[in-house]
């Protein structure tokens, strides 16, 4: 195969690699190495543990390093082992900051390692974030390290992109923003691919001394041009890839253990990390205080709501009430009560200062271990599009078989029987100042019982419930009523003292974990806060039960749409107000969820049941994304971005979705142009190669003279275009003949007329390109 040389090379060293790596290894080398880098910033934006910013360099170096050992003459088994070998070792030295963090005090040498062989074997290095960081950045080496080295020394692309595309797959099913990285995947996949391609082509063509036509080789990258130009349209009209959890799907053989990571990562099936082991962030009927914790990105649901909801987007799962064993946990249910679509559940206590909104939720992956019938919703049921199945746990003995309710410990639907796809509920929330809580009173309904108090035995040691009701006590000294007292408790888990933590350091066997929590560790995550909070209360005598669900989720400006994640699975606690019902309390300070505003003065768009509104109006959830914080929602904050325009009108900058559809219709523009210039380029008819030449002339300075026959302007065109003098006499001629002769000698120049024009046509674009270059008369 032969390779076109450069021109005024601009120095020596150029010469030297143009001669050492041909042009068609470094156009390669270039397209791999964005393919690799697009990968590694897809797996950064994904942000599966802190520290993932070293992906790209990690990437790029084995890219580099393989790159290298490929145009080397060394054996292919040296290369590929001395390449794969150093992918651990990389990965070690990149992550062993996060690992000194984590764990500042572990020894180095065979301890360390016999330590870390027995986290893998246990599970319990895969709840790990040094760990996942570790295993991540050697996944990347390995993706930049094999693409490299099966497209440059191989010659095969595909199963280069093995790995890599594997990586970059769960990356946009389980991340949004992924929309920009996943066009550039495509685009620069269809390249490497259609590049490689065309170079082992010409080889084959080269090795059996077959000669191909300009035209030939033009033809296969006008259809290439095209071909990229409908990739791109299509994929920047496809809707967003992030919408379902698909890991397990994409698992075999060959990735068995990063598919296991991934499932970690992503399937919150594990109990929120129940026993020793670690687990992954995710919904759980109890709330047992468990062991270190992942988070996961994988895509529970979506949702709008239309009203003006005051109370916190808190989506009630199941209500744990019943405490056994060291937990709050979710039992079987005393009443179940069918609820006809759109009907009222029929309760037996209604409450005061009710506002109402409706939220539209679109169910994507519900939880596992029998729980794929919850119906998620904030607040308290109003009514729901679906006929459903309300459960309470501790209805009171006497009314077990009636129909009424006191409350609803877990909403299942009933037709159809699983929570997949959409449905939309209207809840309630009691919208009432504290003043009104401190006056509520202690006047509880005997149906209260069951929430009041913790059990005698069988839950706690009792030293640990007495210094816990002691702690309950010292913390409530003076107040007189049950909200100070629980606001009271709150502020103390919210202060300083206590520290929000996923990866959490379990006691010694035998020693009560909360007690452990409260009196030594002080670190935790939401269930250990929720549940130190609810032992206290119930040691007042005040009626609490713990919730678990999820939180509101962050805000998708491409989807118009709040997207909840298994990293939003969370726990809060509740407390019974007479005349109110049950208010929310948040006493986990984690920086994501804040203390919970009370009677929120009544916007245009609340719908109050005191006030007959049965039908919330508005749409402030569909477009407005309300957040405090980057992370999740936490207050009333517009982050919808812009301005205020000069004429006062409001104006948005555009988001990343927006701006990849720009740059992906402009690309597809400039693809489908030169697509067409190229057709152009290739006339069909002897008639139609002058029209182009006398076109190109004209474009490079030599327009065609008044009463100039196509000899003379030949003639001409060769004085002005010396490196072109040949092929444009022989077009002229060819054309004249074309022209003028009789029909059968014309139609036998049309062959020495196209082999001309193909041999003149790069030339006359090299002028026409330098005429119009900047700088140039």
């Amino acid at each position: 195969m032969q390779y076109a040389s450069v021109r005024r090379a601009p120095g020596l060293a150029w010469r030297r690699t143009r001669a050492a790596v041909p042009a068609v290894t470094l156009w390669s080398a270039l397209i791999t190495f964005l393919l690799i880098l697009t990968i590694a910033k897809s797996t950064v934006v994904a942000a599966w543990v802190p520290g993932i910013e070293i992906a790209p360099m990690v990437a790029i170096a084995g890219a580099l390093l393989m790159g290298v050992l490929a145009v080397t003459p060394l054996p292919w088994w040296l290369c590929v082992s001395l390449g794969m070998g150093l992918g651990p070792v990389v990965a070690g030295v990149m992550a062993a900051p996060a690992f000194r963090s984590e764990y500042p005090t572990e020894l180095l040498g065979l301890p360390l390692i016999h330590a870390w062989i027995l986290r893998i074997q246990s599970g319990e290095a895969f709840g790990d974030s040094a760990f996942v960081l570790f295993v991540i950045t050697w996944l990347m080496w390995v993706t930049g390290a094999w693409l490299s080295w099966c497209v440059l020394r191989w010659r095969q692309p595909l199963t280069g992109l093995i790995p890599g595309a594997a990586a970059f797959a769960t990356n946009v099913l389980n991340s949004l923003d992924q929309n920009s990285y996943t066009l550039a995947f495509l685009v620069l996949t269809f390249a490497l691919l259609l590049w490689t391609n065309y170079t082992a082509s010409i080889a084959r063509a080269v090795k059996a001394r077959v000669k191909l036509t300009g035209d030939a080789k033009w033809d296969f990258w006008e259809t290439g041009l095209v071909a990229t130009a409908a990739l791109i349209v299509l994929a920047i009209m496809l809707p967003p890839l992030s919408t379902v959890d698909r890991t397990q799907n994409m698992e075999s053989s060959l990735f068995s253990g990063w598919a296991q990571l991934q499932q970690q990562l992503n399937h919150p099936d594990l109990g929120n990390g129940t026993g020793t082991g670690a687990g992954t962030t995710g919904f759980s009927t109890d709330v047992v205080l468990g062991g270190s914790l992942t988070q996961s990105k994988a895509i529970v649901f979506t949702y709008t709501y239309a009203g003006n909801y005051p109370g916190p987007k808190y989506f009630r799962g199941v209500n744990d009430t019943v405490t056994d064993n060291g937990a709050w946990t979710y039992q079987s249910v005393d009443l179940r009560q069918r609820i006809n679509k759109g009907d009222l559940p029929p309760f037996a206590e209604t409450y005061g200062n009710m506002a109402l909104a409706t939220f539209s939720v679109n169910m994507v992956s519900p939880p596992g271990g029998g729980n794929g019938d919850i119906l998620f919703y904030p607040g308290q049921l109003y009514k729901a599009d679906r006929n459903t199945i309300a459960g309470e746990v501790s209805a009171p003995p006497a009314l077990s078989g009636s129909p009424q309710l006191f409350t609803i410990d877990r909403l299942s639907s009933f037709t159809p029987p699983r929570s997949n796809g959409n449905y939309n509920i209207t809840s309630a929330f009691p919208d009432v100042l504290e003043s009104a809580l401190r006056t509520a009173g202690t006047d509880y309904p005997m149906w209260l019982q069951p929430y009041m108090a913790l059990p005698a035995t069988g839950y706690r040691p009792p030293d640990v419930m007495q210094r816990i009701h002691a702690l309950a006590v010292s913390l409530t000294a003076g107040m007189t009523n049950p909200y100070d007292k629980a606001m009271a408790i709150q502020d103390y888990l919210r202060g300083g003292t206590f520290r929000y933590r996923l990866n959490v350091t379990l006691p010694p066997p035998g020693v009560d974990r909360l007690g452990y929590f409260l009196f030594q560790s002080h670190e935790g995550y939401c269930q250990y806060f929720a549940a130190a909070m609810g032992d206290m209360l119930r040691s007042l005598g005040i009626p609490t039960r713990l919730v678990n669900g999820f939180g509101a989720g962050t805000y998708d400006p491409a989807q118009h749409r709040y997207v909840v994640r298994g990293q939003d699975a969370h726990t809060w606690v509740e407390s019974y107000f007479p005349g109110y019902g049950w208010i929310p309390f948040e006493p986990t300070n984690d920086g994501t969820y804040f203390t919970i505003a009370r009677g929120t003065p009544p916007g245009p768009n609340t719908c109050l049941v005191d006030s007959n509104c049965t039908t919330p109006t508005g749409t402030t959830g569909s477009n407005v994304p309300v957040t405090a914080n980057p992370g999740r929602l936490g207050g009333n904050q517009d982050t919808t971005g812009g301005g205020i325009g000069p004429s006062g009108f409001r104006f948005h900058a555009p988001d990343a979705t927006t701006l990849t559809r720009i740059v992906g219709i402009l690309l597809a523009l400039l693809l489908l142009l030169a697509a067409f210039g190229a057709r152009y380029l290739r006339p069909r008819s002897v008639m139609g190669v002058w029209k182009r030449t006398l076109v190109l002339a004209r474009l490079a300075g030599a327009n065609m003279r008044p009463g100039e026959t196509p000899l003379e302007l030949s003639r001409r065109l060769a004085r002005v275009f010396p490196e072109a003098a040949a092929a444009v006499r022989s077009l002229a001629n060819g054309f004249v003949v074309a022209a003028y002769a009789p029909p059968d000698m014309a139609q036998s120049t049309r062959a020495s007329v196209m082999e001309a024009w193909t041999s003149l046509r790069p030339l006359m674009l090299k002028r026409v390109a330098g005429r119009f270059r900047p700088g140039r008369a």
